[in-house]
């Protein structure tokens, strides 16, 4: 009966039934036959036992919880009909009993059920005077099928239980592809930020200006001028979101050259600025996520000096040696507003903006294990990223595609 488990219920139940009548017919129409005394009355109860519990085996074998009333009647009446009735299939009660045991039960009741069946044999073999070889070999019969029932019970439980780790792994693969894919959306909005907001910046600062001039009636040559600065500035800040997906495909980035630019940018901006830049002698190899957090950072700072204390003289140090293995350590200070601390206008361009350019900031220096630290300096404001060793290795290099 163990093979009828993986069926259907409608394919199942008509086994079950064809079963029962098979077997039922050879305990009729075999001798002795159920009757109403004697030995036939003893059949005849057994028999009807029997079929009620084969019945309710039926009926329980598909439902959510089974009890093992039924099979330890049909084990008992199985063991009694096999002396009763030696002619008959009786003894298949107690084996479907035993074996469906093993299947469904845990092992201290099916160990009871087969225990009742084999104690039933040996009685009935002792009541009818036969030979007391059947009840060992009843009894093996009946240990074997427990042991086989007990094994398929095992077999379906490493089954349902593969299957269950599979499904586990399929949802953290897809938990994983999910954080992968929130994390690259993150990097990317940084780069697009960091990427608009310096090149926009520029162009606002270029454009007020231009109709400040015109306003105050500057001379053509002058503002023509200023036009022109601003139709740099936008072709810079195309090669700017060029050279950003460049970095989001992992291609080389040269810290020296891009901080650099930057300066080079926050001067022609602001003539009349300071702007100093000290680099160290191993900035050179940095690279990935470590350089690219190097430069965006610095990038982020100086638009903020635009934005919020417009010809600020700027001071920017970088302080990197991978192979000392050595924080990496940048600070971006400017000189600020005289009279107000951090200085922070609001109006014109300093109210332009999303917002997101400190988190933005923090987040690359947590990425990386890092830290960055903003905030008021004397009259200006000061931009401090530290960066560990670790950072600018080539793990981390590898890994810069999905962390920044």
């Amino acid at each position: 009966m163990l093979v009828l488990q993986p069926l259907n219920a409608r394919v199942a139940l008509a086994m079950r039934a064809f079963g029962l009548v098979l077997i039922s017919w050879t305990l009729i129409n075999n001798k002795p036959a159920p009757s109403g005394s004697g030995r036939g009355l003893v059949i005849a109860v057994l028999l009807v036992l029997a079929v009620a519990a084969w019945v309710a085996w039926t009926v329980q074998s598909h439902g959510p919880r089974h009890t093992p009333a039924d099979l330890f009647v049909l084990a008992g009446a199985g063991g009694l009909l096999v002396a009763a009735s030696p002619k008959g299939a009786g003894s298949a009660f107690a084996f479907v009993a035993v074996a469906t045991a093993g299947y469904r039960l845990d092992l201290g009741r099916a160990l009871a059920v087969a225990t009742l069946a084999v104690f039933a044999t040996a009685l009935g073999i002792l009541l009818y005077d036969q030979a007391a070889t059947e009840v060992l070999a009843y009894g093996l019969g009946l240990v074997a099928v427990l042991l086989a029932g007990t094994n398929v019970r095992q077999t379906v439980n490493r089954a349902d239980e593969a299957e269950l780790l599979l499904a586990q792994v399929q949802r953290s693969r897809e938990e994983q592809l999910r954080s992968a894919r929130l994390e690259e959306s993150a990097r990317i909005a940084r780069e697009i930020h960091d990427v608009l907001a310096h090149a926009l910046a520029g162009l606002t600062i270029q454009l007020e200006a231009t109709s400040t001039l015109l306003e105050a009636g500057a001379e053509r040559t002058v503002v023509l001028e200023r036009v022109r600065r601003a139709h740099a500035l936008a072709r810079e800040g195309l090669e700017e979101t060029r050279r950003a997906v460049g970095v989001l495909r992992s291609e080389g980035l040269s810290v020296p050259d891009a901080l650099e630019a930057l300066i080079a940018d926050y001067r022609s901006s602001a003539p009349a600025a300071a702007a100093s830049l000290s680099i160290g002698a191993g900035a050179a190899r940095l690279e990935g996520a470590c350089a690219l957090a190097v430069v965006r950072v610095t990038q982020e700072a100086l638009t903020n000096v635009r934005k919020h204390a417009p010809g600020a003289s700027v001071t920017v140090e970088l302080d990197a040696d991978p192979a000392a293995d050595g924080d990496v350590v940048l600070r971006i200070a400017d000189g600020g507003r005289p009279g107000r601390p951090g200085g922070f206008p609001t109006e014109g361009l300093a109210a332009s903006g999303g917002g997101y350019g400190l988190p933005g900031m923090r987040e690359r220096a947590e990425i990386l294990g890092g830290s960055l630290r903003a905030g008021p300096d004397g009259d200006g404001w000061l931009v401090a990223l530290r960066l560990p060793a670790a950072a600018s290795g080539d793990a981390l290099t590898a890994g810069a595609g999905g962390g920044t």
